[in-house]
């Protein structure tokens, strides 16, 4: 049974089947943001221990091409999985998202921001980041089915995509928290989702994430 967030302890995260190089660095990264997040050692096989909130495997590990149903993320694991991987591609993103993952980190993202991110997944935010972020208000027109929202909506769905909650929202967008979920309830019967989740999923398969990492797309085994 997954822990419920709380604001007085922070977030316990273990990294599973990673190399001893990632593991090290990771620990050592996040070892100044001890008060919000603490890192559990995994077994020396690699095997996550279960007593955890978020297990970071990096599912995406060594795919170049959407593999067929076959391809699973169902690893052993405490709390919620999350895909912590150098290749957040935006169809291997898709890959994770669907297969149970509740959000995707690129090992390229500095501490603050890894941790912004992990604390969210925590909360029950589906976050998906590339390791960018655009400026506010430059939220690029998506690559979704032409026509099917307002510019505004697909304003919206960016961000929603890119894991900001409503009021974050709000602010980005210079809207009352009312005419952000109005717009909302909108986008969503247009997307035909009925959830968070469901509109995060819909938004990378659509192309309302902001471009690819920089860094070159290769995929790291260990």
């Amino acid at each position: 049974m997954e822990s419920l967030p709380s604001a007085h302890q922070p977030v316990r995260v273990t990294l599973a089947h990673e190399c001893e190089l990632v593991t090290h660095g990771f620990t050592d990264m996040l070892t100044p943001y001890a008060a919000r997040v603490t890192v559990v050692r995994a077994e020396r096989d690699g095997t996550a221990p279960l007593d955890v909130d978020l297990t970071l495997h990096d599912s995406l590990a060594g795919l170049h091409l959407v593999p067929g149903p076959q391809a699973s993320l169902a690893i052993p694991h405490g709390g919620r999985l999350v895909t912590y991987t150098w290749n957040p591609r935006p169809d291997l993103v898709d890959l994770a998202l669907s297969s149970g993952a509740y959000g995707c980190l690129s090992k390229n993202l500095p501490a603050a921001n890894l941790v912004a991110g992990l604390e969210a997944i925590h909360r029950g935010q589906v976050i998906v980041e590339y390791g960018t972020r655009p400026q506010p208000h430059q939220a690029r027109p998506s690559s979704g089915p032409e026509g099917l929202l307002t510019p505004r909506e697909s304003e919206i769905v960016t961000l929603i995509t890119r894991g900001l909650d409503n009021f974050s929202i709000a602010r980005e967008a210079s809207l009352s928290i009312n005419s952000v979920k109005s717009h909302i309830r909108a986008a969503y019967r247009k997307m035909g989702v009925s959830s968070r989740s469901q509109a995060v999923l819909w938004g990378v398969r659509n192309g309302y994430l902001e471009e690819e990492p920089t860094s070159p797309v290769v995929a790291l085994t260990g």
